[in-house]
């Protein structure tokens, strides 16, 4: 049957086992003849955090020419076989975690995966080599135009913007899927969301039952919080700070991430680099401390004999029968985008491949391309639920800034940042308001964020021409002589002038419950999002309010989600579910 596998709880069979040194990839080195890799670090650390390039001579994977490039896990188009016994459709958190458990099982599992396969070194950082990374699609809404389905860019590249009628969405597309991009948050389900009645009896009548599943997922992921014996994150400190403004100084805490602020071998066995705290986990990590699913989930699976196709982009998936009509598992149809089929787009979709899975096709495509890969299979014949593509969620997702505060907050990424300006993990802190209300959808989280350096040289104008921003009442001429200066330093000196506004720039990051009511159409053959009271509009306002009180609170200037200006009062979510 088709399964769905968006569940990454799991971890592999409880068991964070190490591959034998024979069986590892050579992360990066050059074999000693022992079959032992001799690990070429990333960048000198010491205790105390990273230091930067200029003073301990780091570099990132891409930097240095004199080593080998990390070897593939994923195979050519031409060695696939026509039959497997479990076909994996996408390789994030829920597709990566089934093809570990299932070729650890001892199946023979082909894994499927639109985007390319990239480890660190390969991200982009530049803002052209970004833009060359967009895929988009949906439908654009904004009130000044008319609804029109749009599709462009290259549909492997690692970020995907979705467009929605009430929220759009970003997901990731490569081996690893959207954990590639994603803020690295380890962060476990609110006990009250978990008694409301959506939930099954299973989980509403027994407290805890996801523990081991949590510890599982963490034996294999290993999350930490910062270290406390690294520098110093200014914008961590400043939500510290936010958080005594707003008499939520208990709810604040330094978070578990999949970050790694130490070298050596993780879990599975790949050799990992102490973080560089570059602030650029959202375009991808060169520096070779972001835990993915590509160096854990996946390189297990690959180990136990997996075979994993990228660029692979599966249609539709239909029942497969023998001769006799005796059902005989499915087949998965999916347009191959290498040797330079994709410049066909004309034809692309309409010469299709197949792949047969003998025994189950798990579906991990994330919630947006699962969900699009069915309404199409059910228009191909396949029978499912009229339920299919409704009750999905932007999971109260809400992005927003805190322009030119008086304090420094160092959230621009940059690829060599300064060991005496460190910028740090993308998120490193957290305001956890979930508890404590009489309806647990009222909870929520605040997050302080980073901009990668890819999108750095636009923020000034974009968070200056933003409608709707909220300035600091009653201002000193000095500070408003001061902000002003800053502004300028900015406009003249570039982002990251020290003094500049877009230096102290807060980046809010909020995750809280919207109304659950988006469902997911095909239009023209594209995905399309409709969200219906997305984000409950008066629950937006309060969460608007809190981040302007924070905001005003250390002198900046309040600017909602540039999306919710540009397009219309529309909302982004980095994750889309249900």
């Amino acid at each position: 049957m088709v399964m769905n596998g968006l569940n990454g709880l799991n971890g592999l069979n409880g068991r964070a086992e190490t591959w034998p040194a024979s069986a590892r990839p050579s992360s990066r080195g050059s074999s000693n003849g022992t079959g032992v890799t001799d690990h070429h670090t990333a960048h000198a650390y010491e205790a105390g955090g990273p230091r930067s390039r200029p003073f301990a001579h780091m570099r990132t994977w891409a930097d240095d020419p004199k080593v080998m490039a990390f070897p593939r896990i994923s195979k050519p188009m031409e060695l696939m076989k026509h039959a497997y016994d479990c076909v994996v459709i996408g390789s994030g958190y829920g597709g990566g975690v089934a093809a570990a458990r299932m070729a650890r099982a001892g199946k023979h599992v082909c894994v499927l995966e639109r985007g390319k396969e990239r480890w660190p070194g390969e991200f982009p950082t530049g803002t052209g080599d970004a833009l060359d990374q967009l895929h988009f699609s949906g439908q654009i809404v904004p009130p000044w135009l008319p609804k029109k389905v749009v599709h462009g860019g290259d549909p492997t590249g690692m970020y995907h913007l979705i467009f929605g009628n009430g929220q759009n969405a970003l997901v990731g597309n490569g081996l690893g899927g959207t954990s590639l991009i994603n803020a690295n948050v380890f962060l476990e389900a609110d006990e009250d969301a978990l008694q409301l009645e959506q939930w099954p009896d299973e989980i509403r009548n027994n407290k805890g039952c996801l523990r081991k599943y949590y510890d599982k997922a963490a034996e294999v992921l290993e999350p930490e919080e910062y270290p406390n014996d690294w520098p110093d994150i200014p914008k961590l400190e400043l939500l510290k700070r936010q958080a005594q403004y707003l008499n939520m100084s208990e709810k604040f805490s330094r978070v578990r991430q999949t970050t790694r602020f130490r070298n050596g071998p993780n879990s599975c066995g790949v050799e990992m680099s102490a973080s560089a705290s570059t602030g650029q986990d959202a375009t991808g990590l060169n520096d070779g401390s972001k835990t993915t699913t590509l160096v854990t989930y996946l390189a297990d699976a690959w180990n136990w004999g997996a075979d994993m196709f990228c660029q692979s982009e599966v249609r539709y998936i239909t029942e497969a029968f023998t001769k006799n009509g005796k059902k005989d598992g499915y087949i998965v149809y999916f347009a191959w985008h290498g040797g330079n089929r994709g410049h066909f787009k004309a034809n692309l979709h309409d010469d299709l491949m197949w792949v047969h899975a003998k025994e189950a096709v798990f579906l991990g495509a994330g919630a947006i391309g699962t969900t699009e890969i069915l309404l199409r299979s059910k228009q191909m014949g396949l029978k499912m639920s009229d339920k299919v593509g409704q009750n999905m969620s932007g999971n109260g997702d809400m992005l927003a800034f805190g322009y030119n505060t008086d304090y420094e907050v160092n959230a621009m990424g940059q690829r060599f940042p300064s060991p005496y300006h460190p910028i740090g993990p993308c998120i490193t802190g957290i305001i956890d308001n979930r508890k404590g209300h009489e309806n647990p959808l009222d909870g929520y989280v605040i997050e302080e964020g980073t901009i990668p350096e890819a999108l750095a040289p636009f923020m000034q104008a974009l968070l200056e021409l933003m409608p709707g921003s909220i300035e600091t009442a009653d201002e000193s001429l000095f500070d408003t002589v001061k902000a002003n200066l800053a502004r300028a330093g900015s406009f003249f000196l570039g982002p990251y002038f020290r003094k500049g506004a877009i230096e102290r720039t807060q980046v809010y990051l909020i995750m809280s419950h919207d109304s659950n009511q988006a469902y997911l159409t095909l239009k023209e053959d594209k995905p399309v999002l409709e969200f219906i009271g997305v984000g409950r509009s008066d629950h937006v306002k309060y969460l608007n309010r809190i981040l302007e009180k924070a905001t005003r609170a250390v002198g900046g200037t309040f600017v909602q989600n540039p999306f919710y200006s540009l397009l219309g009062q529309q909302q982004i979510t980095v994750h889309p579910i249900g």
